[in-house]
């Protein structure tokens, strides 16, 4: 009867704690929803508007985009009143919704933008932030590499700053990147370096991130119920605390602990409850991984039709968030940035070089004499110069006639993989054939016999494929272009594996299609540019 009692006492404490922090919360979001609807000045509205999407980005950021692209539309209407600082924050408060959401060109875009302002007026704490920020985008797209190059800058400036939570943040960050480059033994140091500062400074929500990274450490180690018991004491902190996004990590990450142990239903309904929260914010990475790892625990659980519909799912999103294209974006909008830098650094030194010579000639104007000395400086300069530039050009061409080669070879070696991969297609493909035959007309079967089919070459195979094509062969389908024939994708396809020089075979097995389909898609082409029978299709268009 004591324990019962006890256990409904412990009950409404904790119900009543949580209801207070609930009210505590929400009297700040109502204060500053006010605040907006009662401000009377442009200015006074943008900096609320600021501070409520800013607030909103650690509660639920659904509606923090709304608020904070509100208030930098007033902020650039009115710049030269806009202090610089403002612009800054905003921008780099919708880095941070565009990142969760999974759109990194954006993100890294608003990043940018924010490090200018930023160094413009010389906060350096800040800039940290924007690595920090950057780091975490590289992340995400698994360029680990460059992710850590990012946090070590991070750590540098937090360093040289003397922000002690800042330095700590940073090291708990290094060590997920060099976890997930399978960096063990860096990664656990950089988790109780951080761990350290955090119980130095009595940082309770630090303390609990740092323990949510070293449970994946335990995770990777194959230690999981380790994971799982740290996973649940930071699952009743965020659920406290009404951290959401923080709340649909951890119970993704649990679903994962409880898979891996082959406890598949109880992996499932954690799983569940992390896509619902995933999906409530919009957040579309973490809608796709969490559709991949339920898709598996369908699979697991002999449910196939629901797996390949999560399948499905998981691919829509997948395909919206990670593509070559928003790599590309990112790398051209960073060596943008950074050119913008240099011309801008080149254009002060011009100015002061010019500066400089002026006051020379003014001053020295009666001296002939120093202008014969300036004139063979000058011309010694210039063939100094033109000694360095012809020898930049001559270097440039070695360099981009190695890196004419290596693309070669990274063609044929990408060729063979999809060959590789199409033949091993193929072989699963009987597998499946064979097994329909030994169990019947299975519906199950049928599904992951469809899904196995429709992998063999997919668009990013292509994009990538392409790419590494048109480097070797640069003119190769604008002479086809020129010559006033419009082909489509698949035709486009077909004449790139025959330059290639492969076979119908070959052909098929990365296409996916039968090799009298091969040989029907040839004739078609012979009979779209009219070329005689039994002339090569490739002389054809190239002559």
């Amino acid at each position: 009867m004591k324990k019962k009692f006890y256990l409904i006492f412990t009950l409404f404490f904790l119900c009543r704690i949580t209801t207070l922090l609930s009210q505590e919360v929400d009297s700040l979001l109502l204060r500053l929803q006010k605040e907006v609807k009662l401000a009377q000045k442009d200015s006074t509205k943008a900096k609320t508007l600021l501070a409520l999407g800013t607030y909103q980005l650690a509660h639920d950021f659904s509606d923090a985009e709304k608020h904070l692209t509100e208030a930098l539309n007033i902020f650039e209407k009115a710049k030269k009143t806009t202090k610089t600082e403002q612009l800054a924050t905003v921008y780099k408060s919708l880095g941070v919704v565009k990142k969760r959401k999974g759109n990194y060109p954006e993100a890294v875009e608003y990043y940018l933008k924010s490090k200018t302002f930023y160094e413009q007026i010389n906060d350096s704490s800040n800039v940290g932030d924007i690595y920090h920020n950057m780091a975490m985008v590289y992340r995400d797209q698994k360029d680990y590499k460059k992710s850590i190059q990012y946090f070590k800058k991070t750590i540098l400036i937090k360093e040289q700053q003397g922000e002690e939570n800042g330095v700590a943040i940073g090291y708990n960050m290094l060590g997920v990147a060099y976890r997930q480059s399978k960096q063990m033994d860096s990664a656990l140091f950089c988790y109780q370096k951080a761990k350290a500062s955090f119980i130095k400074l009595k940082d309770e929500e630090n303390i609990f991130r740092v323990n949510s990274n070293l449970a994946a450490w335990y995770h990777t180690r194959k230690e999981y119920q380790k994971a799982i018991d740290i996973y649940k004491e930071n699952l009743a902190y965020n659920t406290k605390t009404n951290q959401t996004l923080s709340l649909q990590r951890v119970y993704y990450n649990i679903a994962g602990s409880y898979m891996q142990l082959k406890k598949y239903k109880t992996a499932l309904t954690y799983i569940e409850q992390a896509l619902a929260i995933a999906k409530e914010q919009n957040a579309k990475s973490r809608i796709s991984k969490s559709y991949l790892r339920k898709s598996f625990l369908q699979k697991k659980l002999n449910n196939y039709k629901q797996a390949l519909e999560d399948y499905r799912m998981y691919k829509k999103y997948s395909d919206s968030v990670f593509n070559i294209e928003s790599v590309k974006k990112i790398q051209e909008l960073e060596l943008t940035h950074q050119f913008e830098q240099e011309k801008l650094a080149d254009s002060l030194q011009f100015a002061k070089e010019k500066s400089e010579l002026e006051l020379i000639n003014k001053a020295e104007s009666s001296k002939k004499s120093l202008y014969l000395i300036l004139l063979i400086t000058t011309v010694i300069a210039g063939i100094v110069i033109g000694y360095l530039i012809r020898r930049i050009y001559k270097n440039r061409v070695l360099i981009a006639k190695e890196e004419l080669e290596k693309n070669k070879r990274e063609l044929a070696d990408f060729t063979k993989q999809l060959i590789t991969k199409s033949n091993a297609q193929e072989a699963l493909t009987k597998e499946l054939e064979e097994l329909k035959k030994d169990v019947g007309e299975k519906e199950s079967i049928h599904k992951l016999q469809d899904l196995a089919t429709s992998k063999i070459l997919t668009q990013d195979d292509w994009y990538n494929f392409k790419e590494k094509f048109t480097t070797v062969y640069p003119l190769f389908y604008n002479i086809i272009k020129n010559k006033g024939y419009a082909l489509s994708k698949s035709e486009e396809r077909l004449v790139a594996m025959e330059k290639l020089g492969l076979d119908t075979k070959q052909i098929a097995n990365m296409l996916a299609i039968s090799e009298d389909s091969v040989i029907m898609n040839r004739y078609r082409l012979r009979k779209k540019i009219n070329a005689p029978k039994g002339a090569p299709i490739l002389e054809f268009l190239e002559d």
